[in-house]
């Protein structure tokens, strides 16, 4: 009831929320992977700006450096290591399933009503945050004692991905013609 009677109260929030669900549509729907890139580079500023409005200042921070800045970094070297494979890829015509389409498409929309039907009883309300709240002490002892074994299964995900385009980009090496 709150929202109807202040309609612009929340703008801030929804427009950056409306911006960031436009640029995620723009990572899987562009077909260039450097245009997707920067979709997914907006998408991660974005949700940093989204961490700022919540009061969540630190974890806003660590969004842009990690994300942004390391993450980011690694998928470019990824697309300029695999440039050649993309050019390759694109003279294919993809071949799926009709009815793995079919039953993706109904995955999606059961998710999407479940996620409706758990949205719309939320009411909007403001409480009061814990002075610790998105402290740097309060995510580290949350990330590191509550949830270290997925923080490390995460960690080492990205290590396993690394090393595999490592392994599947190396070139093989020329072979000598004998004498």
């Amino acid at each position: 009831m709150d929202l109807l009677l202040h309609p612009f109260k929340n703008l801030p929030e929804f427009l950056t929320g409306f911006l960031l669900v436009l640029s995620s549509i723009g990572v899987i729907s562009l077909t260039n992977p450097v245009h997707a890139s920067l979709s997914f580079l907006m998408t991660l500023l974005l949700l940093a700006m989204l961490y700022m409005e919540l009061a969540a200042e630190f974890i806003g921070i660590a969004q842009v450096l990690v994300y942004a800045g390391a993450i980011l970094v690694i998928f470019i070297f990824v697309i300029i290591l695999f440039q050649d494979a993309h050019l390759e890829i694109s003279k294919y015509k993809a071949k799926a399933n009709k009815y793995f389409i079919f039953t993706a498409a109904f995955s999606f929309l059961l998710a999407g009503s479940y996620f409706l039907y758990k949205v719309v009883p939320v009411t909007l309300k403001s409480t009061e945050l814990n002075k610790n709240f998105g402290t740097a002490e309060s995510l580290g002892k949350t990330l590191y004692i509550d949830f270290f074994f997925p923080f490390e299964a995460v960690v080492f995900l990205f290590l396993v991905a690394i090393v595999g385009a490592f392994y599947i980009g190396k070139k093989p090496l020329r072979e000598e013609p004998h004498k």
